[in-house]
C-alpha cells in the first residue's frame, strides 16, 4: 500500500478525526474567545513599525496559546484510543510529501502548522485588537469601550490573563493548532 493510499484509508483515519476536531464550533469557539480575552494585551501594537520589537508579554500569551491548544489536540487524541500524537504527526508527515497542492488534509495541516508560528498568531490577534477598538488611537492610547466591554486584570499576569465580557464567543474563526517538535 502506498503511503498516499494510507492517508486515504479508512482504517487510518485520525487525521480526518483531528481535522473535524479543530474545525469543530466549540474549538473554534475556543479560539475566538481566547482572542477576545487576550485582544487588550496587543493594544499596544497597534501602531507599531514593522519590524519594531514585540513586547516580552505578546510572546507570553503565545506561549499559553500553543500550550492550551496543542494541549487540546493531544487529550483529543488521546482519548480517541486509534493512536499517539506521534501517529498524527507521522499521518501528516506522509500527506505532506504525497497528497497534491490543493488537497483539502495538505491545506488543512499547512493550515494547522501556520497557527503555530508567532507571525501568524500575532496577525490574529491584531485582527481581534483591530475588531475590538476600531476607534483606538495609539497616539493618545485613548481606548473607547462599550459598556458590555469591561475588562479585568488577573493579580497573577496583568498583562496577559484577561477575563471575558460576558457576552463573548459570537464569531467564527479558522482552525488552530499544532506544531511538529
Amino acid at each position: 500500500m502506498s503511503e498516499e493510499s494510507k492517508i486515504d484509508s479508512p482504517t487510518r483515519d485520525l487525521l480526518d478525526r483531528v481535522q473535524e476536531f479543530c474545525m469543530s464550533k466549540d474549538f473554534e469557539g475556543q479560539f475566538d474567545e481566547f482572542a477576545k480575552v487576550h485582544a487588550d494585551t496587543f493594544l499596544p501594537a497597534v501602531g507599531m513599525e514593522s519590524g519594531a520589537e514585540h513586547q516580552l508579554e505578546f510572546h507570553a500569551c503565545f506561549e499559553e496559546y500553543l500550550e492550551h491548544f496543542e494541549g487540546k489536540i493531544k487529550r483529543f487524541i488521546e482519548s480517541t484510543g486509534e493512536g499517539t500524537v506521534e501517529d498524527f504527526y507521522e499521518e501528516c508527515r506522509i500527506a505532506l510529501e504525497t497528497l497534491g497542492e490543493f488537497h483539502p488534509k495538505r491545506f488543512f495541516i499547512e493550515a494547522l502548522l501556520a497557527t503555530t508560528e508567532y507571525p501568524i498568531f500575532f496577525s490574529l490577534m491584531m485582527g481581534e485588537v483591530r475588531k475590538q477598538h476600531p476607534d483606538y488611537k495609539p497616539e493618545t492610547g485613548e481606548v473607547v469601550e462599550d459598556e458590555e466591554r469591561l475588562v479585568l486584570r488577573s493579580s497573577a499576569h496583568p498583562s496577559c490573563h484577561l477575563l471575558p465580557p460576558p457576552s463573548a464567543n459570537k464569531h467564527p474563526s479558522s482552525p488552530i493548532t499544532s506544531r511538529n517538535d
